[in-house]
């Protein structure tokens, strides 16, 4: 009986052996995903990137968070490893025959808009030496920021938060032509 125990016990310890896999082959894993953790919180720590989860991205956005940051390179993490950036979706929104893009002569420029983030920003093609900004501002009309940039150093300008809230894109062409030719607010 104590043969026949022993040949059981023996037997199941060499099938758990094989479902079970070794400590070392365990920690390899772990190490990496802590690893990746550590630099998703560094990004997270140098303001390159956020942790919001699915719940609060899909109800709010990015909200503020996206405020003055950079549509093609900030990351938005849902989980650690699982990322996109706000560039990733975006538009240039539509409403009825309208579409939020402003040219003349001087230059041009488009409203882009996240639907994930509900951010937005200004792009311009480049082909001309422009000021762009995208202006934010509260349901009621009141100004809520601005982000700006000299179209010969970037095409687009930083993300402003657009969840309820309305946005629009502008361009200036300079001295030759002074003033900002703007979309419609959307």
């Amino acid at each position: 009986m104590k043969r026949l125990l022993r040949m059981s016990g023996l037997a199941s310890a060499l099938a758990l052996s094989l479902l079970v896999a070794p400590a070392s082959a365990q920690a390899a894993p772990d190490r990496a995903a802590a690893e990746a953790a550590a630099h998703v919180e560094a990004e997270i720590a140098a303001s390159e990137a956020a942790m919001i989860d699915e719940v609060t991205l899909a109800a709010t956005g990015c909200g503020s968070v996206c405020d003055g940051k950079n549509p093609q390179t900030f990351k938005i993490y849902t989980s650690y490893g699982n990322y996109y950036t706000c560039s990733e979706d975006a538009i240039t929104p539509k409403s009825g025959s309208y579409t939020y893009y402003q040219s003349d002569v001087t230059g041009e420029v488009e409203l882009r808009y996240s639907p994930r983030c509900r951010t937005a920003w200004a792009r311009t093609p480049g082909w001309r030496t422009l000021t762009l900004k995208v202006d934010s501002r509260h349901l009621n009309g009141n100004h809520r920021t601005t982000m700006t940039e000299y179209s010969a150093d970037s095409l687009w300008t930083a993300m402003v938060n657009d969840a309820d809230l309305e946005a629009r894109a502008c361009f200036s062409p300079g001295a030759t032509s002074p003033g900002y030719r703007c979309t419609r607010w959307w």
